[in-house]
Order: structure tokens, then C-alpha cells, then sequence
């Protein structure tokens, strides 16, 4: 029984989540904005938060309104239309906050040059906390960089300025 347990165990990959969860007090809310772009990465995004990954095991949990979240997730180019929406939601949300930015776009903006209406990444406009870089990066590397953050906050920070 207990290799079966083991077998099973290794499959769904839930010993990782369990020594995430230990590292976690309490989840950490993450809010999500879009800010424009083909939405490659708001899709990968959405199969992290799918059945397969077991995202509210992690320690992390998507919140629906900024006030509630300590973390501001950005995928997507920074747009002019969304620049003034992205400001209103950093500001509405208690410290300590960090901000991420997921794929390209949303770091450097990718094949979004700055244009009439891109104003380009987060990178250079922002303090990012942690950047998730890729076009667009996997559900495993969004995943694994938010459980990089969840253990920064675990242990008191306030998560890192590193890659995924």
C-alpha cells in the first residue's frame, strides 16, 4: 500500500505542493490584470489556476478585487488604455505589495514595441518583483515562480527581483 501511495503521490506531483503548503500560512492573494496583447500568457495562466496544478495547495489564491491582494500579476504589453487602470489597482492595495510580471510583454513588451497605443513592459516603469519571462512561459514556470514568492513572503520578504 504504501508504494502505491508513493507511486501515486509521485505522479500527481502533490509532495511538492505539501511542502509549499507548510512553508505558507495562509494563502497568498494574487490579483490578475490583463493589459493587453495576443493573451498567450493569460491562458497559461488560467491552466495554472486549472484542476491539473492544484494552484490553492500552493499557498497562492486569485483574489477579485485589489483591495484584497498583496500581489498585482500583469501579462500583457503595458497599453495606454490600461496604464491609468494598473496604477488604480497598485494603489488600492495594501503593503506590502509586490508586483509581477508574466511573459514578455509584460516585462520588456516583447513584439509590442512602444507605439500610439503600447506604451512597452513593466521593466524600467516599475519595480517588478519577479519576473516570469517567456512567449509565453509555461504553467509549470508561472507556477513555480509563484511558489518561489509564496516562500519569500513564508519567510518575511517580500519576495524576490529574480527571474523565473
Amino acid at each position: 500500500m504504501a508504494i502505491l501511495r508513493a507511486i501515486l503521490t509521485a505522479a500527481t506531483g502533490k509532495h511538492a505542493t505539501a511542502r509549499v503548503r507548510v512553508a505558507a500560512a495562509r494563502p497568498l492573494p494574487v490579483f490578475h490584470i490583463e493589459a493587453g496583447g495576443c493573451e498567450g500568457c493569460a491562458m497559461e495562466l488560467a491552466a495554472v489556476d486549472g484542476a491539473a496544478y492544484g494552484l490553492a495547495a500552493t499557498g497562492i489564491a486569485f483574489v477579485a478585487t485589489p483591495r484584497l491582494a498583496e500581489v498585482l500579476l500583469v501579462t500583457g504589453p503595458l497599453t495606454r488604455v490600461m496604464a491609468p487602470v494598473l496604477e488604480a489597482a497598485w494603489h488600492a492595495m495594501p503593503e506590502p505589495r509586490a508586483l509581477v510580471a508574466v511573459g514578455a510583454c509584460a516585462i520588456d513588451g516583447g513584439p509590442f514595441p512602444e507605439n500610439y497605443a503600447v506604451l512597452g513592459g513593466l521593466e524600467g516603469r516599475a519595480p517588478i518583483d519577479l519576473a516570469i519571462s517567456g512567449c509565453p512561459p509555461s504553467p509549470a514556470a508561472i507556477l513555480a515562480g509563484l511558489v518561489g514568492l509564496v516562500g519569500g513572503y513564508a519567510r518575511g520578504g517580500s519576495g524576490d527581483s529574480s527571474s523565473a
